[in-house]
């Protein structure tokens, strides 16, 4: 049996610390966070002015530096995609054969219990059947003792110690087992189809992740419009945007 194994691409990455952020930026952020650490407070229009570039300042730094961690990065989870692909690649039939077998597995077992089963019943069947018979024969026997006849109390003893015989035997049998291979084991899994979500959200909200989508509220909604579960109001902001 041949398996082919995919060549993965050599994969190099290499970042020196000193490369993640320039030591010009470190510098730059130095200055913004003393620059706005020495507002204080907004009490004239020209404060308010150098807030205002500040944060526009500050944005534009965080920005920049989002966009280098995303170009940093991006290799890093090219190579994450290729190697999870070539792994599960190699791994994939494994896989399914894994499942296949299990799925085999568990329907030898299933059709062992059922066979099991039907054994435990035929047992205890022939178990009462024999305590029927051994009961009958038993009072045979006290009959012919009555009757004083020593040909029908011999007669009636072989028959019922025979029966009781047939009882001992059937009580000593070893009990039918389920054929396992060792360390097979056999769990019930819980499986589920939502046939209806409203219907599981209004009688089992437990069962159910419910969040509420900011977005939509953000673009949908509206204080004088009420929403029941939703309280709305506006808030003033100020955001300070490049001029």
């Amino acid at each position: 049996m041949s398996a082919t194994i995919q060549k993965l691409p050599e994969i190099k990455i290499v970042i020196a610390e000193a490369d993640l952020i320039p030591a010009d930026m470190v510098t730059e952020r130095e200055q913004y966070l003393l620059c706005a650490g020495g507002i204080k407070s907004i009490a004239t229009a020209d404060e308010n002015s150098m807030a205002g570039q500040t944060v526009v300042e500050m944005r534009k730094h965080v920005k920049a530096i989002e966009e280098m961690r995303t170009t940093r990065t991006r290799p890093l989870l090219d190579a994450q995609k290729l190697l999870k692909g070539f792994y599960d690649s190699h791994s994939e039939n494994l896989v399914n054969e894994i499942n296949r077998l299990q799925r085999l597995g568990t329907a030898f077992v299933e059709a062992e219990n059922r066979r099991v089963e039907a054994e435990e019943k035929k047992r205890r069947e022939e178990f009462e059947s024999a305590q029927r018979a051994q009961f009958a024969l038993d009072d045979a026997a006290r009959k012919a003792v009555e009757s004083g006849s020593i040909t029908q109390q011999m007669i009636a003893n072989r028959k019922l110690e025979s029966a009781q015989a047939t009882t001992q035997a059937i009580i000593n049998a070893p009990e039918p087992e389920v054929n396992r291979a060792k360390g097979q084991t056999m769990k019930q899994v819980l499986c589920y189809e939502v046939t209806d979500l409203m219907e599981l959200v209004k009688h089992n909200p437990q069962l159910c992740k419910i969040e509420p989508k900011a977005s939509a509220i953000k673009s949908t909604c509206h204080p004088n419009l009420p929403v029941p579960g939703l309280r709305l109001w506006f808030e003033n902001q100020s955001t300070y945007t490049t001029r």
